[in-house]
């Protein structure tokens, strides 16, 4: 959904949105690691001044996700609080160092801001880094690949020497 700056009013604009999370996937053309298994809802608040529009809201989201460890796909909850803060200008140069006040400003590209866009962006943002489907999970055996939530792997536990090294372990005696 895009919003155009001139129809904020002054007095400012909610707006609470309930998008499909397939729509949202298509909107970032599949360059997503995580999908929608449900819709994603919005609160956002808009308000104007002059040109600049500051914009906070809410998002609530489930995204689904593969384990870092053991690749089971799981769905994860997002609820998160956020702020932006959108004004007319060029945004500054890529090979240009930005200091501390520049990082929290966004630049307007033409009339709209693109909701769309920023829920994805503040989603993506939350996303955690090594996400796990558990704090306790053990992840795939690394010689035979069984998944040890579910079972124990048959390998060999003992400690395997390269060939290359054994007569290193002789030092020790």
């Amino acid at each position: 959904m895009k919003i155009k700056i001139d129809d904020i009013p002054e007095a400012g604009l909610e707006l609470s949105l309930k998008e499909e999370g397939t729509a949202l996937g298509e909107a970032a053309g599949g360059t997503l690691d995580f999908s929608f298994p449900s819709p994603v809802e919005a609160h956002l608040e808009f308000s104007r001044t002059g040109p600049n529009v500051q914009v906070s809201g809410e998002i609530k989201a489930q995204i689904r996700l593969n384990c870092g460890r053991c690749l089971n796909e799981f769905d994860h909850d997002i609820s998160l609080y956020f702020s932006d803060y959108f004004t007319a200008g060029r945004a500054v140069e890529k090979d240009k160092e930005l200091k501390p006040e520049d990082m929290d400003i966004s630049y307007l590209e033409g009339t709209e801001i693109d909701t769309t866009a920023m829920i994805l962006g503040q989603i993506a943002l939350d996303v955690p880094i090594q996400p796990l489907c558990k704090e306790d999970c053990k992840g795939l055996c690394t010689k035979c690949g069984a998944d040890l939530n579910i079972t124990e792997c048959a390998c060999d536990k003992g400690d395997k020497i390269d060939p290359r090294l054994a007569k290193l372990k002789d030092l020790k005696k």
